[in-house]
């Protein structure tokens, strides 16, 4: 969640800080919602992402994450004109660093899930979330049979 926060600020940053044209601006408007789609899908926010075959699976959601992290890298490449100059940079370089940061960083947030996914971690996933939901019911029926045998003890010792 963190990194796709970041990789939204840096595109706000390079909104500010960087010089686009009106192909970059669709790209870094298309980046900013990818990232928000991301954070929805991490927080199990919105049932429509949780259904999707995309973010579903460990290995397309990593391929995803990957994709998104290279296309913010690339869009957002920022080289000197001449090399022997490093103040002749046309940006800020603290902005143009902290947004190369964070787009590898989700290069390698998607790295991670991938793998995880040809590891087979999602199963594990999967069995402790149904074990945790298992638990709960568990624990809401005991709940619900302590309630009950209160109520009825209540009743007896009024009449």
């Amino acid at each position: 969640i963190a990194w796709s926060l970041l990789l939204f600020i840096a595109q706000l940053v390079s909104v500010i800080y960087l010089p686009f044209d009106g192909i970059e601006l669709v790209l870094k408007i298309f980046l900013s919602s990818f990232s928000v789609l991301i954070v929805l899908n991490e927080l199990e926010w919105w049932p429509a992402l949780r259904g999707s075959p995309l973010f579903k699976n460990f290995v397309t959601r990593g391929y995803f994450y990957v994709f998104l992290g290279l296309v913010s890298t690339e869009e957002n490449n920022i080289k000197p004109s001449k090399v022997s100059v490093v103040g002749n940079l046309p940006v800020d370089y603290t902005a143009a660093l902290f947004i190369e940061t964070a787009s590898w960083a989700m290069v390698a947030v998607g790295i991670i899930y991938f793998l995880s996914g040809l590891c087979c971690a999602q199963y594990y996933i999967n069995k402790v979330r149904e074990d945790h939901s298992n638990r709960l019911a568990e624990r809401k029926r005991i709940f619900e049979l302590g309630m009950k045998s209160e109520a009825a003890l209540s009743n007896q010792m009024v009449t």
